[in-house]
């Protein structure tokens, strides 16, 4: 049996596409905010139980598409994109000319690795990111919905933060980040069971990976 449901978002396009964001507080293009009501009108027929995102604009601005009279969406810090150090906000050509060595290091291969002044580590994402998401599921798998279904929870982050939940849902660990594709203004679905003592991952399963609204969600 399924105890809760939860729909990953990941935000819609910033306005710095093209760049280094990570902790970078950036709002949504025009196309960032379509791809966000769309996002919206995918999940419009579902009874959401609770809406959580991060507390940048560009994941809050989606949640608040979200939101229904009774359910206003939270922000949470623990749910921000990795934090790119000396790289924030810098456009991908000046940053391969002032940091060459750092703009060409692999997406892959920053499991442990942080950039100069105050990078995070994908590591250290996990670290806050999936306690928050585990205390999200304990709060309120079973606790039923309005309609008496499953009860679903939307939450609306970032690359990082939604590959790693990914990983852990598919039984990987953050180890397994890498794994998973996550497109701009995509949503994923991921079912909880009702058996998870101690670890909801051992009970979850991907219904829906990266996927990208167009008609109605599977």
């Amino acid at each position: 049996m399924t105890a809760l449901t939860l729909y990953l978002l990941r935000h819609g396009e910033p306005d710095l596409h093209g760049g280094f964001y990570g902790h970078a507080d950036v709002a949504l293009t025009e196309r960032g905010r379509a791809q966000a009501q769309a996002q919206a009108r995918a999940l419009a027929g579902r009874a959401l139980v609770a809406i959580y995102s991060s507390d940048l604009a560009r994941a809050m601005d989606g949640a608040a598409l979200l939101a229904r009279p009774e359910v206003t969406p939270v922000a949470l810090p623990a749910l921000r994109e990795m934090h790119l150090g000396v790289l924030e906000r810098l456009m991908f050509a000046d940053a391969k000319q002032r940091h060459p060595e750092l703009a060409g290091r692999s997406y892959e291969d920053m499991l442990e690795f942080r950039m100069p002044e105050g990078g995070e580590s994908v590591g250290d994402v996990a670290a806050r990111a999936v306690p928050c998401v585990e205390a999200i599921i304990a709060r309120h798998a079973r606790a039923g919905s309005p309609k008496g279904q499953v009860p679903a929870v939307a939450i609306v982050a970032h690359n990082t933060v939604l590959r790693v939940l990914l990983a852990c849902a598919a039984g990987l660990g953050p180890a397994g980040y890498f794994r998973f594709e996550q497109a701009l203004g995509t949503i994923n679905r991921v079912d909880i069971g009702d058996e998870w003592p101690g670890d909801p991952w051992r009970a979850a399963r991907i219904v829906v990976s990266n996927w990208l609204p167009e008609r109605s969600l599977p």
